[in-house]
């Protein structure tokens, strides 16, 4: 009994140590900000900020003054990456999920598979096709980008969650004159919104990490650019003010820290949404 409350606290205070060092690089970010810029630089740099002040936020919109352009920009291509995304694995998950075809399992193998590709091995092609196509410089080229890498790990959540709902329900739905896109539309879809609400904010958060990469091949119009880029413009042109650029990036966090916040025990609800099976 003992052995086990040994074990059980070691375990613990293992995970608190990979917790405080997984989260010490945001937690020193936002330290830096709230650190007056007139301050000397000390190393190794403090724990505990000598003083607070706010004004690093506000001169942050000062020196970035599109920074609300940016926001919105990376707001409108992560809300179009996981609308595509949802768009997409609905309809091929419940496919995967409900039909027998040959090669149905090499198929999943293949859609996991495709989701180790990261955005800059493919950047040069893209950029290609985005180019033949007219595509630069618009806000479309960067979310069907974005959506490429976001697509087969939507499909297979997606799939995971419908192999979790009996094929009962959907049959009574068609002996009662239900088609197959009502049944999808008026039965699956509702069961597993929690599900889908979780893969929404997966495709998001993902689609934003991502906008940096594909922006730079894809975007040069400075209108267009995510917050991201944008900030990545501004500050390489002269020395780092690095108070005022860690300030800049926690008000760039600000929407996808929200969005999870606001729609958290979806989340946590569609995570566990696929464990149950037939």
């Amino acid at each position: 009994m003992k052995k086990a409350i040994y074990k059980k606290i070691i375990y613990q205070i293992l995970m608190l140590m990979i917790v405080v060092f997984l989260y010490l690089p945001i937690y020193q970010m936002i330290i830096t900000s709230l650190r007056p810029a007139e301050l000397p630089w000390e190393s190794p740099a403090p724990l505990f900020p000598e003083k607070i002040t706010f004004s690093n936020f506000l001169k942050a919109f000062q020196l970035v003054p599109r920074m609300p352009r940016y926001l919105l920009n990376s707001f409108i291509y992560g809300i179009g990456v996981s609308t595509i995304s949802l768009l997409v694995a609905i309809p091929a998950g419940y496919a995967l999920a409900r039909f027998k075809f040959l090669l149905r399992k090499g198929l999943m193998v293949i859609v996991i598979y495709a989701n180790m590709f990261a955005p800059i091995m493919l950047l040069v092609p893209i950029y290609v096709i985005m180019r033949k196509f007219g595509l630069i410089n618009t806000y479309f080229s960067v979310i069907l980008s974005g959506s490429i890498f976001t697509i087969p790990l939507s499909t297979w959540l997606v799939t995971s969650y419908m192999q979790g709902i009996p094929k009962d329900i959907e049959e009574a739905a068609l002996i009662d004159g239900c088609t197959t896109y009502s049944t999808i539309y008026r039965i699956v879809i509702p069961m597993i919104s929690p599900a889908l609400v979780a893969v929404f904010i997966y495709a998001f958060i993902t689609g934003w990490s991502q906008q940096f990469i594909l922006a730079l091949g894809l975007i040069k119009n400075d209108q267009l650019m995510p917050i991201v880029q944008g900030l990545y413009q501004f500050f390489s042109r002269s020395s780092v003010r690095w108070n005022e650029l860690m300030a800049a990036i926690l008000i760039s966090t600000i929407i996808p820290v929200i969005m999870f916040l606001l729609v958290q025990k979806y989340i946590v609800k569609g995570l566990t949404a696929g464990g149950l099976k037939e």
